[in-house]
């Protein structure tokens, strides 16, 4: 009997012990004969390539592959110095293999447990060349017809590709290299049985880009003729597509902008490009598909006071319509909004007895809505609203702490959040230091201190601090009519309130799943002294280390990460050597408006504000950049307030796409 070659011993270890084979191939111990000097990927792809899909020795290396990613997930972290390095550099190996293969199972489940992967693979975004998350992105675009065959829902990832789209540049959340990789997504979304191709989606896509990150003209063509490329059609095909995907984006725009902006730089060369005339803005084809009318919305709009079971069938009709609308089209807009405003409007309107009902169905319109923008923030303000209505006050909680995670520049949030503790949950010692801090981080805004002092006095029965809370801000200068009234009422012994809202007992088996948003109460609550350090340790033990978690755990001091593998974390550690060489040295790592932060916590540092637009030339159409300009420009406040606000912004970019809404 012939004795077994390298190759073939190494063949049959994968088969038996898939995991074990890897980790030898991953440690540069595995005999591979002449593939030993392969690139990994190119050697398994060698191996591989003679071997059927359902053979033994697929299956062993799809099940390898899958212990392995849970043993770095498990244990990565942990690592310490050089050993942290090195096996990061492994997870990168594995990661290009599962690229190259998409081994059935193991791409299966990175798409079945997206919040846990996503958020997993988000601790390694260190710079254009090495990112993970863009890495698992890819994997989760070129293996959706898998988990379409595993029964997941076929076109779930269009609204993510969509808003990385959006957000792939300069003034984005992602590395201009994304854009690749999302349209990628759109271009591979599982067609099934209603779409014979996806240019309609890609063309969303690439119009969303050139709305918020304004390319350069050849930037732009560059991107389209990919596009082009991809899709190879006669000279007419795109006209009335194109067209569609400019006027969606113009709309978009308009309504977002409240008509100060009507288009974007390059429709005219866009359009010019597919023969659409100056002038000649309409839809030519008789195929164009069109949103639900308006008037039906309207109509429900002025009803919507009726009774619920007259609304709510015509509701759920109109919904229907805008879906399969945005289905067909990637034309996410009218159902955002509409799906926003029916919501706002049920929880506004209708008799006290529906108060629940009508919560429960707001809820359930703004999860539609975080279904197709998964960063829209009218639907966060709905969700929270809405599941407070409907007697889910924990899960309004959850959602109010994500909010103040994802926008740290805006006090609304917080005072708004303040509102659900007090009035419904009964924890107005949390509600007050909450307010607290918001004083401290928003000096000039008044209404914070009358909230604050209205839960010592009617809360917290604590008159003499409410009374000084409210003398302060008059002297300070920062008192408006309500902070007067407020002294009148106090000195005539009456209650601040005027009339505190009824929570409805609710019993709800469905809950929210937002690790990161326990992560910043419990971040919160051990800053402001309300939680030990043990308690914030115990927590982070339970929850997945998510890049949103690693972070917190570095600011609290509870970690020290050897190689620090976010933006959020690398300025984190900048900012506690207190010295100005550290903060320059991350502007050679950082994307343009990374650097933009770092630039102006040096000049804060120096005891200066400077405006964003000095260092990102696209910052004044950031309508959060400006928000956090004019926070940083407020006089007085806590000494470290403005620093302060520079962190929670960085950190307010991590773990965005982790989110499971479970509302409906």
């Amino acid at each position: 009997m012939a004795t077994p070659s390298a190759l073939e011993k190494w063949k049959a270890q994968l088969r038996d012990d898939g995991k074990a084979a890897l980790r030898a191939l991953l440690n540069g111990t595995a005999s591979l004969a002449r593939l030993s000097a392969a690139e990994p990927e190119d050697a398994v792809d060698t191996i591989l390539a003679s071997e059927p899909r359902d053979s033994d020795v697929v299956r062993g290396f799809d099940r390898g592959c899958a212990e392995l990613l849970e043993e770095f997930r498990s244990t990565l972290l942990q690592q310490e110095g050089r050993s942290f390095r090195i096996e990061l550099a492994k997870l990168v190996t594995l990661v290009t293999i599962i690229r190259r293969l998409l081994p059935e199972q193991t791409v299966a489940d990175l798409h079945r447990r997206y919040v846990l992967w996503s958020g997993f693979f988000e601790n390694f975004v260190v710079d254009r060349g090495l990112d993970l998350r863009r890495e698992y992105f890819r994997i989760l675009a070129l293996s959706q017809d898998v988990a379409a065959d595993h029964g997941l829902e076929p076109r779930r990832l269009m609204p993510l590709w969509l808003s990385v789209c959006a957000e792939s540049g300069d003034a984005g959340r992602y590395d201009a290299s994304y854009l690749r990789v999302a349209l990628l997504g759109l271009r591979r979304l599982p067609l099934g049985d209603d779409f014979d191709a996806n240019e309609d989606f890609a063309l969303q896509g690439l119009a969303r880009w050139a709305v918020t990150q304004r390319p350069s003209t050849a930037a732009f063509e560059r991107e389209w003729r990919i596009l082009e490329g991809d899709f190879p059609r006669d000279a007419g095909f795109w006209t009335d597509r194109v067209q569609a995907a400019i006027t969606a984006a113009e709309r978009e725009l308009s309504e977002r902008t409240k008509g100060a902006e009507t288009t974007f730089p390059i429709a005219a060369w866009w359009r010019e490009d597919v023969d659409i005339h100056p002038g000649d803005h309409s839809l030519r084809g008789a195929g164009a598909n069109e949103p639900p009318a308006r008037e039906a919305r309207e109509a429900i709009l002025r009803d919507i006071g009726g009774a619920l079971t007259n609304v709510a069938p015509r509701i759920d009709t109109l919904m229907k319509g805008h879906r399969r609308y945005a289905d067909t089209t990637g034309d996410v807009f009218y159902l955002v909004r509409t799906a926003c405003n029916i919501g706002m409007r049920l929880l506004e309107n209708g008799p006290q007895v529906e108060k629940a009902e009508r919560g429960a169905l707001a809820a359930s319109l703004a999860n539609l809505a975080f279904d197709y923008d998964p960063v829209n923030v009218f639907a966060w303000s709905l969700m929270r609203d809405a599941l407070a209505a409907a007697g889910r006050i924990a899960d309004a909680e959850l959602v109010g702490w994500e909010a103040i995670r994802r926008f740290p520049e805006n006090h609304q949030w917080r005072t708004q959040l303040a509102t659900v503790l007090t009035v419904y949950s009964g924890k107005a010692e949390e509600a007050a230091a909450l307010l607290r801090e918001t004083i401290a981080l928003f000096p000039e805004e008044p209404y914070a201190r009358n909230q604050l002092a209205t839960v010592l006095a009617d809360d917290m029965r604590r008159t003499d601090e409410a009374r000084h809370v409210l003398d302060g801000a008059i002297a300070e200068g920062v008192a408006d009519d309500a902070t007067r009234s407020l002294l009148q009422k106090l000195d005539q012994g009456r209650a601040l309130r005027r009339v505190r809202p009824q929570a409805v007992a609710v019993e709800d088996a469905s809950t929210l799943t937002l690790p990161t948003a326990m992560a910043r109460r419990q971040l919160f609550l051990f800053e402001s002294g309300l939680s030990s350090e043990d308690g914030l340790r115990v927590f982070l033990a339970d929850t997945p280390q998510d890049s949103y978690a690693t972070y917190v755990s570095e600011r609290a001091g509870l970690s020290d990460i050897p190689f620090k593998t976010t933006f959020a974390i690398a300025f984190e550690d900048a900012l506690e050597k207190a010295e100005p060489s550290a903060l320059r040295a991350l502007v050679a790592r950082g994307r343009p408006m990374e650097r933009a932060i770092v630039e102006e916590a040096v000049a804060v540092s120096e005891g200066r504000v400077v405006a964003f637009s000095e260092f990102l030339a696209d910052a004044e159409r950031d309508e959060r950049l400006q928000n956090l300009e004019r926070t940083l420009q407020q006089q007085g406040g806590s000494e470290d307030r403005r620093t302060l606000l520079l962190r929670d912004f960085a950190a307010s970019t991590l773990s965005t796409s982790v989110v499971s809404l479970v509302a409906a």
